[in-house]
């Protein structure tokens, strides 16, 4: 298995179908061979995303990040989020990225676009959230915003600094973290590197001829040196949506694919060396930088597959024989029963007809397909969604004598006294 770059992560697709527990031990412990350290899940504040996502990625070595991607409620809905942030602590969360794109107008559609008090309003609903995750060991994210954006972006970031410096929020400030998008808008990926220091000529709206701004890659810098003025300190960053020309779903493939794999090899050759040769540099305060799934499957002519997502880093996807279904692997476990698992829990109805195979034959019991891979013997109680056809011919070709059993208690208890 690839050692983890700690700097590198993806953020998980946003489908349904996506966090169905096939779907998760497919992808998860692939992303993690190709060396990713975390994992972003998209949130909404209706209902907290089921357990078994963040299980599985913490077993596939993953640490679990949530992204908050809809509008932030007001502090009056403040005992709907917490309950939210408390199922995420108590599920490993150790990051949360509060809001996106607040300084565009489609990101407030209840409370209505104010260009006055932006920024004031946004922290009203930023602050009690951003403590509560501190109190829980949960460090508060900033949302990332649209470069440029309806409100600019980096006088909106630059309020936002100075107004949690004047409101003496000190708890959060030292435990803030910076996320931007990585767009390159069509430009090199060393475009604005070196932030407003470099480029003192760039302002808002204007970019005299022979400077660079912001709207690049190098959008967190830009962020980052605003915070060290203001806030005298430096805050470290993560980066979004790497290595993609903008937000928009038109891309150029070529292109973008170029400089997903530029950016990917900049964090394998240099994550503690400063400068990489390649055109990026990603010092120590630059703590995750993720690709997106959705946006690399919109990019293809077919659906993404784990084989294509392999191929599009230039990498060779190892042999899974040592940690996946594929392959064969080193039998520790003599007897598992696999059971599925759906909204967190099995249902009491599949325990009592299984009940007899655990009481007589003692297996192993559990719901991972990674995990059954390193039995000798594996018992399916049948589901023709989590355990389809496929899934349970890759665990046959790995080595394990499989047994699908009847989907009726009767059945079981019969062909248990007859064997």
């Amino acid at each position: 298995m690839k050692e983890k770059l700690q700097k590198l992560g993806f953020i998980y697709f946003s489908s349904p179908k996506s966090l169905l527990n096939t779907h998760l031990y497919e992808w998860l412990p692939a992303i993690r061979q190709l060396g990713a350290s975390s994992i972003i899940f998209q949130s909404d504040f209706n209902r907290a995303i089921p357990e078994d996502p963040f299980l599985i990625a913490m077993e596939s070595g993953l640490n679990p990040v949530v992204h908050f991607v809809a509008e932030l409620p007001k502090a009056r809905d403040f005992n709907q989020v917490s309950i939210l942030l408390d199922a995420y602590a108590k599920r490993g969360v150790s990051k949360v990225i509060l809001g996106n794109r607040p300084n565009v107008k489609n990101a407030w559609p209840s409370a209505g676009w104010q260009y006055e008090n932006l920024v004031e309003q946004f922290l009203d609903r930023f602050i009690p959230f951003a403590q509560y995750a501190v109190q829980l060991g949960i460090k508060p994210v900033l949302p990332p915003l649209q470069p440029g954006g309806d409100y600019w972006d980096t006088s909106f970031m630059a309020l936002v600094f100075s107004g949690l410096k004047n409101r003496q929020m000190d708890s959060i400030i030292n435990q803030l973290i910076i996320s931007s998008f990585g767009y390159t808008f069509g430009k090199p990926l060393s475009w604005g590197e070196g932030g407003p220091e470099r480029w003192s000529g760039s302002k808002p709206y204007h970019t005299p001829d022979g400077q660079e701004d912001q709207l690049g890659f190098h959008n967190f810098e830009w962020f980052q040196s605003y915070a060290e003025r203001i806030l005298g300190r430096s805050v470290p960053a993560i980066i979004l949506d790497a290595g993609f020309a903008s937000s928009t779903p038109q891309q150029e493939t070529e292109k973008t694919l170029k400089n997903i794999k530029s950016i990917f090899k900049a964090i394998s050759k240099g994550q503690d060396e400063g400068d990489t040769g390649d055109e990026i540099k990603f010092d120590p305060l630059m703590q995750g930088c993720y690709f997106s799934l959705n946006k690399i499957d919109a990019l293809m002519e077919r659906e993404l597959s784990v084989k294509s997502l392999f191929e599009i880093f230039g990498q060779p996807q190892e042999d899974k024989g040592a940690s996946g279904i594929n392959g064969e692997n080193k039998k520790t476990i003599a007897h598992y029963l696999l059971l599925p698992s759906h909204a967190n829990s099995v249902s009491d109805a599949i325990l009592n007809k299984v009940r007899p195979i655990i009481k007589k034959q003692r297996p192993t019991v559990g719901f991972s397909l990674v995990e059954a891979s390193f039995a000798e013997q594996v018992s399916i109680y049948p589901d023709p969604i989590l355990f389809t056809d496929e899934k349970i011919n890759q665990l046959r070709a790995s080595g394990c004598s499989v047994e699908v059993l009847p989907e009726s208690g009767m059945e079981i208890a019969t062909k248990l006294q007859g064997s």
